[in-house]
């Protein structure tokens, strides 16, 4: 076996990537369109996404035949400067404990000394990581919503029964400079929602933070809407966030949906997904689907997801473990 970075890939590595990871994508989600090479280059190249850096490799077992992708994401705010983020595609094959195996030697180069794996949960996949030492610390469930199943009157319902002394204000790709301390008190406050037994920090961000999230998921293909929930004086009540895949719109996803302390109670949360899904109906004919994810334990917003249409599609798990620990059960 060889293990190639993914950014050195040459034409027939590249090739046998793409055809890796679209037999995967079959696998998992086979109403779904596969990865195309565009999409996946992107992927590889990101550098910047989720406020970490990315290292990407891909494992060739017989020379020409990609065998497994491996990905560390390296977190860049110092609060969580001792993480490393993990996964493999797939945990099952027997390439996978070697390309954990790289992953924690550039984690430990880095200067990480735990380790956050992440990927669905499966039986495969558990008795891995539990096999090497790592704890089930998080669950998350991915849904998805075919926005033609949707009520449209429920989301009218949904709509009018919006707070009288709020506004809605919508937008796409760059944030209004007026709007920008609200994107940003709600991207803070989504360090309330549950992390169940994670070892891990808040991030806190900034102006600059935000933008340059958005940019870099714009880098990858996924152009950014954004519905916000504001006072009268334009402080942030709630919000909803849409990246939509320019290269799959039908693998778009609702990312952060939050409603801040002081306004919780109020159906805010029903009230900026529903104004998202008429916007998206209006201007993103191409977005059929919707993907989003939820902690497990966030029976409030899954409720709000399930009346709204979603339909649980994977369960996803999180284990954690000192580098130390999986280095040694590795050897």
């Amino acid at each position: 076996m060889r293990i190639v970075d993914a950014r050195s890939l040459d034409t027939a590595e590249f090739a046998a990537a793409l055809e890796f990871q679209q037999r995967m994508d079959r696998e998992r989600d086979p109403g779904l369109p596969v990865t195309p090479a565009a999409e996946l280059r992107a992927t590889f190249d990101d550098d910047a996404t989720d406020h970490c850096r990315h290292q990407r490799i891909v494992a060739f077992a017989d020379g020409s035949t990609a065998a497994a992708i491996g990905h560390v994401e390296l977190n860049t705010d110092a609060a969580n400067a001792n993480l490393a983020g993990v996964e493999i595609t797939p945990t099952a094959a027997s390439t996978a404990a070697a390309v954990l195996a790289e992953l924690l030697r550039r984690a430990r180069d880095d200067g990480r000394t735990s380790a956050i794996a992440w990927g669905d949960h499966t039986p495969a996949a558990h008795t891995f990581w539990t096999g090497l030492g790592a704890e089930l610390r998080y669950t998350e469930q991915e849904s998805r919503l075919e926005m033609a199943a949707v009520d449209p009157q429920l989301m009218a319902q949904w709509i009018a029964a919006g707070p009288a002394d709020l506004e809605l204000v919508h937008w796409a790709r760059h944030c209004p400079e007026d709007r920008i301390d609200a994107l940003v008190a709600t991207a803070n406050a989504m360090n309330d929602a549950p992390t169940d037994d994670l070892e891990i920090a808040d991030t806190v961000v900034d102006a600059a933070m935000v933008r340059a999230e958005i940019e870099a998921r714009a880098a990858r293909g996924l152009e950014y809407h954004g519905v916000l929930a504001v006072t009268a004086g334009g402080e942030a009540a709630g919000a909803t966030e849409v990246f939509v895949n320019r290269h799959r719109p039908a693998v778009s996803w609702q990312w952060s949906t939050v409603v801040l302390p002081a306004h919780r109670g109020r159906g805010i949360g029903r009230w900026v997904k529903a104004a998202m899904w008429q916007r998206l109906r209006a201007a993103e004919p191409e977005v059929t689907a919707l993907q989003t994810g939820n902690a497990a334990s966030n029976a409030h917003m899954l409720a709000i997801n399930i009346e709204m249409g979603f339909v649980p599609a994977h369960l996803m798990g999180c284990w954690q473990a000192d580098l130390d620990v999986l280095e040694s059960r590795l050897g």
